[in-house]
């Protein structure tokens, strides 16, 4: 089939170039920030400001969202008030468990947000959340970004520009949502009408994905390829996301991504290090080598959909052939071997957190960047980056 009907995948055999990322040692002044959370902020909020950045969407990983195991998603269709309860109910007792450990709790964005207030409101740029399953499959992460494709159709319709945050397959997600969006531009109606039709017959056996929001995306996209609109320029910022999916020529210089990495090369600083013995193995699961999630849930690491939903398993099947075409599951332990920690587009800040953290070792090295203390640090790089034109 021809390769624009395809969509991006990471190519692991892919090594990156020098200018494609950088190793970073912080200084202990950068991880303990200003006293004044937003003095230690206000650079980056007029740097944001400049750009025409207006919100901050924060978009959390796998895990702690509101139906990780996909439970409560299939009593839609017979009892929706109460898939809607128990998932609300699963949100709130996963942020009171986590709070700010890979995950964007309550607390972070109210830190968040108070950095980017500025004295005149018109300066002040709003920071929210995004929820989503959190669900470790093409169609969990598929259905995040059908719902995150209407947030950004949304904010374009409005003429507002966003920037958003997101943490481990947060990034998958927004990889996803830019391609259709790409596509839709490019009026590549052949591809899009493949994604949709690969879940269309688990729509009509479940109510568990929200169908009028997958069909309701479909006629929007439909829309704006008749035209070939644009579509408004995102920030994107990607916090240890695992290298699955690929990005869409629209995201060239928009797109960074921060990865706790201690190189174990210094002729290879990209390459992290995948354990062969059990020392190794017993420093990767302290997170004494970064994150160790990040290189671990590359493509072939997910987990099945709920057991008993045939169709699930088909989309999801389906789904992946779409996603990742050239993965063959036999090739997983040499890619997971090379240890890359650099995606082929954008800008990777590779930092070294634990130098000056011990508790950035924590959740093997994958919790890291949630952490509110690291706010100031992330904010102000990500707008040097920004300043600097990427």
């Amino acid at each position: 089939m021809d390769i624009k009907n395809q969509f991006i995948h990471h190519d692991y055999a892919c090594e990156p170039s020098g200018e494609s990322y950088e190793l970073l040692t912080p200084e202990l002044t950068e991880f303990i920030g200003a006293p004044n959370l937003a003095e230690g902020l206000s650079n980056a909020r007029n740097q944001f400001s400049i750009v025409g950045i207006e919100r901050v969407v924060l978009v959390h990983g796998t895990m702690v969202g509101t139906d990780a195991l996909g439970w409560y998603g299939h009593w839609e269709r017979g009892l929706p008030w109460l898939s809607r309860k128990m998932k609300q109910t699963y949100k709130r007792l996963v942020d009171a468990l986590s709070g700010d450990r890979g995950n964007y709790d309550e607390k972070f964005t109210l830190a968040f947000q108070q950095g980017m207030t500025a004295t005149d409101p018109r300066d002040s740029i709003l920071v929210d959340r995004f929820s989503w399953s959190g669900e470790n499959h093409h169609l969990g992460r598929a259905d995040a970004a059908v719902r995150l494709c209407h947030l950004l159709l949304d904010s374009h319709e409005a003429n507002e520009r966003l920037m958003l945050w997101g943490h481990s397959h947060a990034g998958n997600v927004f990889a996803i949502a830019t391609q259709l969006l790409q596509a839709s531009t490019a009026g590549n109606q052949p591809l899009l009408s493949r994604f949709f039709h690969a879940a269309s017959f688990f729509h009509a056996a479940t109510g568990r994905i929200d169908v009028s929001s997958w069909l309701r995306l479909q006629v929007r996209l439909a829309e704006y390829a008749t035209h070939r609109e644009v579509f408004s320029p995102v920030e994107i910022v990607t916090f240890g996301t695992p290298l699955r999916y690929g990005w869409p020529d629209s995201q060239v210089g928009r797109l960074q991504h921060f990865v706790n990495h201690v190189p174990c090369d210094s002729s290879q600083l990209f390459r992290g290090q995948w354990p062969t013995n059990s020392n190794q193995w017993l420093r990767a699961v302290k997170g004494e080598d970064g994150d160790f999630i990040q290189l671990a849930f590359i493509a072939g690491s997910d987990f099945p959909p709920a057991y008993w939903s045939r169709s699930a398993y088909r989309a999801n099947r389906w789904l992946g052939r779409l996603f990742e075409h050239k993965f063959r599951k036999r090739g997983r332990v040499a890619n997971l071997k090379k240890g890359l920690r650099v995606a082929k587009q954008g800008h990777a800040t590779l930092v070294d957190y634990a130098s000056v953290d011990l508790r950035a070792r924590e959740c093997c090295g994958h919790s890291v960047y949630t952490d509110a203390r690291w706010l100031t640090f992330h904010a102000n790089r990500i707008a040097q980056r920004i300043q600097a034109g990427l």
